[in-house]
């Protein structure tokens, strides 16, 4: 009895309670995807910003401060690549991680040039959601 509860204890405080001072910004433009990647990030203990464009989350980034930018590719006003040059020329090391239903392969070609920590291709899993944001978040934790 007492290894179970050690075990539920473990995860919160080392996934959780690492989250709980991390502020993520998602700029997602469709309603019921910000809506669902902002709740998980939520549900993991993260404190989170919602942005509906590029402008928007470009003005809240201003505002306040970052841990990481999640950010959709396709987006009104000013587009996910927009948004990262914009970001990273103000904080080249806030981490940024494009979600996309992009073709990959012009994509990730893109990417190279760019300085995105990582790119998530809707539709992802929560596992590869999750792994991927933790993964940025504590670079030290695994291989990028």
């Amino acid at each position: 009895m007492g290894e179970s509860k050690k075990e539920t204890q473990k995860a919160p405080s080392t996934k959780a309670g690492q989250a709980l001072s991390a502020r993520i910004l998602v700029a997602e433009d469709n309603k019921a995807t910000g809506d669902f990647v902002s709740k998980i990030l939520d549900f993991m203990g993260f404190e989170v910003a919602l942005a509906r464009n590029g402008i928007e989350a470009l003005s809240l980034f201003i505002e306040r401060s970052f841990d990481l930018v999640l950010t959709d590719l396709e987006m009104p006003i000013m587009d996910g690549w927009g948004l990262t040059h914009c970001i990273k020329e103000r904080s080249p090391s806030t981490p940024v991680v494009l979600m996309t239903g992009a073709d990959r392969e012009s994509v990730l070609e893109k990417v190279k040039s760019t300085s995105i920590e990582s790119v998530l291709f809707k539709p992802f899993s929560l596992n590869d959601f999750q792994s991927t944001v933790q993964r940025v978040l504590d670079p030290r934790g695994g291989v990028s």
